[in-house]
């Protein structure tokens, strides 16, 4: 899915979503939404995105299955600036639940591993009672 919308936009990878797929980007930009509920609003947090960046992209550096139906991927982002011209570049670390070959919930900006799957064994915990 990652690879798809860095190609291809998120719209093609709509399909990769539950209906009611939850999002909390924990790094969002000042002035971006940081939730959403559903592949629609997920669509217009992306296009947030891209409207605030210009050149930019993703590259998955690493992929975790974790127990579960949970999986952490470690993204790297670069871009410049639409406003600043600035570059820009952000390393996090992403968790992504999964029901029924769906994404349900996600979770992003993570600043490092450890962060990451400290939350994923909460979120786990609770999910198991």
């Amino acid at each position: 899915m990652l690879e798809v919308w860095s190609t291809r936009g998120i719209a093609a990878t709509l399909d990769a979503f539950d209906p009611e797929v939850e999002f909390l980007d924990l790094q969002a930009a000042m002035g971006m939404q940081d939730r959403g509920r559903g592949p629609e609003e997920l669509d217009r947090m992306a296009e947030q995105w891209s409207e605030t960046f210009d050149e930019w992209g993703l590259e998955v550096n690493d992929l975790v299955d974790l127990t579960g139906d949970f999986v952490m991927a470690e993204v790297r982002f670069e871009g410049v600036g639409r406003d600043s011209g600035a570059p820009v570049s952000l390393r996090q670390f992403e968790v992504y639940r999964l029901v029924d070959g769906k994404i349900v919930e996600i979770r992003v900006g993570f600043r490092d591993r450890d962060e990451a799957l400290e939350w994923w064994g909460r979120r786990k915990s609770a999910l198991t009672g």
